[in-house]
Formats: C-alpha cells, sequence, structure tokens
C-alpha cells in the first residue's frame, strides 16, 4: 500500500504556537482557580454595583490584543481586576434586581470541563455523551413536570429562544398550510393570545416569525397581573369572525413583573375547546412546578404543549442554560428539520443516535447539561427543594415588611419569590410624582452597594421589584432593602 508521505507532495512545517502542554494548561487553570477563590471569599463584601461611569469602566478595560504571547501572570491580574473592580456581582447576597440566578459552584466548575472537551451538541458524533446526558435530563424535568412519554426538548439560550422556538412549532403544527414552504403569504392572518403581562419575548418572537407582533393579542390581567380567560375567549371569538387563524394561546406560570400564576388549567380549557397550541412561559418560575411544596399552584402545566424554563433562573445555574420541553417530540423535527448534503450518515450502521441540530435551530451548541447537571447532583433535589420554598418565603416576608411599615406600601401578593412594594411620601403626591420619587428611590439603592432592585409597572404604577432567586439571600439582606427604601425615600422627599 502506498503511504501518504511517500508521494513526493510537499508537507507544511508544523505551527505549534497556539497548542500549550497540559502542565501549561494546568498552571493557567490554577491561576484562575486562584482568583475565583478569592472573589468568592470576597463576595460578600464587595459593592453589587459601584456606581461607575460607562467612560470609567471603558477606560480601565482598555487592554490591546498582543501581536506576540502576554504574560500569564499579567493576564491574570487584568482580569482579577476585571471580576473585582469593574463587575457588578448578581451573586451577592443583596441583589434582588432580575430574575437571574446567583449561579452554582459546582456548574462553574462543570463550564471550565465542558469548554475544556469542547463537544458540539449539536450533533450526536460530536457530542455522544453529552448528548445523552442532556436527553436524560430533558426527560428527567418532563417526568415531573408530568408531560407524557412522547415528551422531548433540547437546552437552549434562555428564555427568549425557547419562547421563540415554541411559536415557531405552535405555527408550523397549527397553521393549517405549509408554512416553512410557502411562508406566510398563502393562508390567513395568524394570531396568538397572551396575558399583557407577557413577556416581551413573546411578541419578539412573533416579529422574528414573520407574523408581526400585533399578531399576538394582548389580554388584560387583573390587578394581581393574573390574565382574564373569557376575555381571552372573547378575542379568539372576534379574530374568527373577522376570518383570522388563531393558532396559540400562552398562559403565564410566573410573570416577570410580579411572579403571577396565571389560571393555567382554564387556558388548557381554551386551548381544548378551540383547537389551539398551549404555550406555558415558565422562564421565571414553571421548575417550582416540580417541587412538592409548591406543585397546586401551578395546576394546568402537564397540559402544555410546549413549556420555556431556565434552570439558570431559579435553578441558580450559570449563565446560559434555557429550556424547552414539548408534548410531542415530533412536533421538533417536523418544525426545524433539515438535510445538510455534508452531514450524511447512515444511523443504523454507525450505531449513532439523534441529532439534535434536525429538532431544533441550531447547528453549534454549547453543552450546558454538564453544568446543569453537577449543580443537580451535587447538591441534590431536597436542597434545592427547600432553598426554593424559603425563596417564597422571604418574599412574603418582604411583602409583610411593606405591609406593616407606614411609609411602604406592599403591591402584590407574592405567590412565587417576587414581591413588589413602593415607597409612600407623607404628602399626598399625585401619582405621577410618586411613581418619578420610587425610580429616584430605585436608582439610589441600585448604587448602594448593598442592595440591587429593579421595578415593576403593577397595576400601572411603578413599583420596586425583588426577585429571590440567589441561595445567598437571607432574612437580613430583605430587611435592609426595606430600610434602605424608607431612609433613602424620606431624603428624597425631604424629611
Amino acid at each position: 500500500m502506498v503511504k501518504a508521505r511517500d508521494l513526493g507532495v510537499s508537507r507544511p512545517v508544523p505551527v505549534p504556537d497556539l497548542d500549550w502542554s497540559a502542565e501549561e494548561a494546568a498552571a493557567l487553570g490554577h491561576g484562575a482557580v486562584d482568583v475565583w477563590e478569592e472573589f468568592l471569599a470576597r463576595l460578600p463584601h464587595l459593592p453589587i454595583h459601584r456606581g461607575v461611569s460607562a467612560a470609567d469602566v471603558a477606560a480601565a478595560v482598555a487592554w490591546d490584543v498582543p501581536d506576540m504571547p502576554d504574560d500569564p501572570d499579567r493576564l491574570l491580574a487584568d482580569t482579577r481586576s476585571l471580576m473585582l473592580d469593574w463587575s457588578m456581582y448578581p451573586g451577592h447576597g443583596g441583589f434582588f434586581g432580575y430574575v437571574s440566578g446567583a449561579g452554582t459552584i459546582p456548574g462553574a466548575a462543570a463550564d471550565l470541563l465542558a469548554a475544556g472537551v469542547n463537544n458540539n451538541v449539536g450533533g450526536w458524533r460530536l457530542s455522544p455523551g453529552l448528548t445523552e446526558l442532556e436527553q436524560r435530563l430533558l426527560r428527567w424535568f418532563a417526568e415531573r413536570l408530568g408531560l407524557p412519554q412522547t415528551a422531548g426538548g433540547y437546552l437552549t439560550s434562555g428564555g427568549s429562544a425557547a419562547n421563540h422556538d415554541a411559536l415557531a412549532v405552535a405555527r408550523d403544527h397549527k397553521a393549517g398550510w405549509d408554512v416553512r414552504r410557502h411562508g406566510m403569504a398563502v393562508g390567513p392572518k395568524l394570531t396568538a393570545y397572551a396575558p399583557a403581562t407577557a413577556h416581551d419575548t413573546i411578541q419578539r418572537g412573533a416579529d422574528l416569525l414573520g407574523i408581526g407582533y400585533e399578531s399576538v393579542r394582548s389580554i388584560p390581567v387583573d390587578r394581581q397581573d393574573h390574565v382574564d380567560v373569557a376575555a381571552m375567549r372573547d378575542a379568539i371569538d372576534a379574530d374568527l369572525v373577522a376570518g383570522n387563524r388563531p393558532f396559540c394561546v400562552v398562559g403565564s406560570a410566573g410573570t416577570v413583573g410580579s411572579g403571577a400564576i396565571d389560571d393555567l388549567a382554564a387556558i388548557a380549557d381554551v386551548a381544548d375547546d378551540y383547537d389551539l397550541w398551549f404555550h406555558v412561559d415558565g422562564a421565571v418560575g414553571a421548575v417550582g412546578a416540580m417541587t412538592t411544596a409548591l406543585r397546586q399552584r401551578f395546576a394546568g402545566v402537564a397540559r402544555a404543549d410546549s413549556i420555556s424554563l431556565d434552570p439558570h433562573k431559579w435553578l441558580y445555574v450559570p449563565i446560559a442554560c434555557g429550556m424547552l420541553l414539548v408534548r410531542d417530540d415530533a412536533a421538533l423535527s417536523r418544525a426545524f428539520h433539515i438535510a445538510p448534503s455534508y452531514t450524511i450518515e447512515d444511523k443504523d450502521r454507525m450505531s449513532s443516535g439523534p441529532d439534535v441540530y434536525v429538532r431544533s435551530p441550531f447547528f453549534t451548541r454549547h453543552a450546558a447539561a454538564l453544568k446543569l447537571w453537577w449543580s443537580l447532583r451535587a447538591h441534590g433535589w431536597d436542597a434545592y427543594e427547600r432553598r426554593m420554598v424559603h425563596d417564597c418565603e422571604l418574599a412574603r416576608y418582604l411583602h409583610d415588611l411593606a405591609d406593616a411599615h407606614p411609609r411602604l406600601e406592599a403591591t402584590n401578593d407574592p405567590e412565587l419569590m417576587i414581591a413588589t412594594f413602593r415607597y409612600v411620601p407623607v404628602d399626598d403626591r399625585p401619582a405621577i410624582a410618586v411613581d418619578d420619587l420610587n425610580q429616584r428611590i430605585m436608582e439610589r439603592l441600585q448604587y448602594s452597594g448593598r442592595v440591587y432592585p429593579s421595578n415593576a409597572v403593577v397595576d400601572g404604577r411603578f413599583v420596586l421589584r425583588a426577585c429571590i432567586v440567589n441561595y445567598r439571600t437571607e432574612a437580613l439582606d430583605v430587611e435592609a432593602l426595606a430600610d434602605l427604601t424608607v431612609e433613602i425615600g424620606g431624603a428624597l422627599s425631604g424629611r
């Protein structure tokens, strides 16, 4: 047999510049772990946000890309400065700002290993073990949520992508014509129905799909952010009379503003009665349905055709780790299947497993399953259940503190781990002035370094919002938020 090296073809000279030995890699890795250790030790005492300007940050991180290799110690020193001097810290116990988890410690370590093996979980042959691990985790989530054996899904970047993809699957399943082949110009106008408090990514998803965001009918909610199911039925009837094609109803398993849970069973009835796709936006709170203590609050979630979840929110997994589950896994293939000429494979002959790229919009996917698996396995589900219930107890505690204080007003009855409240000045100011005052209070709080709330609009009012999705948050942090709100509110009110 003729060998390649005997063919007389000129061989390129090796260029090993980018390869490192295992020893060099370990030295850099140990240096990174040292920075991480210092960060974790100092985190409770760091200011959540330093109130620095964009110009200050840009000047501080104005590092150039060198032509020659940089010194690893200098690289680590600059990274230490980036982490400890020029970042903000959602893992701090006083961070209440958004539904953004603290990031589990096992999950962070797992991300290093996932990056090290660098598998692409878009295709089974490129990630056999990690693909199977992801599928096993998805089956575990689906089972705990009450979905049937036919359920399937994939991990994605977050709730935005999951909501968009769910609408794509719903559109292709319920349109009544081959949308993938013929586009949107063939049939009647497609319409979907979502609470007025639904996450903006529902409308964005409709926009990106070519349906148009106005085709998502905004259904009114009550004063506690629950959708009016009768109004949803009325909107569907109106579109049918107009000759439009309703295809999807959406319910919230935890609104982003206040954590309210819609009557999912009633929305499921609507979907059944009109033969519509039922999507549950559960990015904020649907994992609560997996717990014994909170499960009853989510009655009806098991009837969903699709559910978006975000383990990087209430399961605290490091960003990014979102999830889409569908009731019938075959619906994913119908919506996303493609057959590129450069990925031909006889799966029977090769004994290979399913490729996620034919069941999702993604070719290249990070192995997020590893940090999710490490987080769940290292802590155990019992610890997760206790902590999630505790988050809800802390939200209730903040509500009760606001309800009891003469200068605070509780503005929602917490159903999950989000509490909203606002400062009420002594004088009788118009509502718009109170809204402006609370915005200024929020800005002062965010730059206080001790606590960091955000805002919501509840019943038309600007309110302070505390999202408790942080295993480091305790009652002292909640009390600090209440006390600083009163202190800053009084100062801004001239008292």
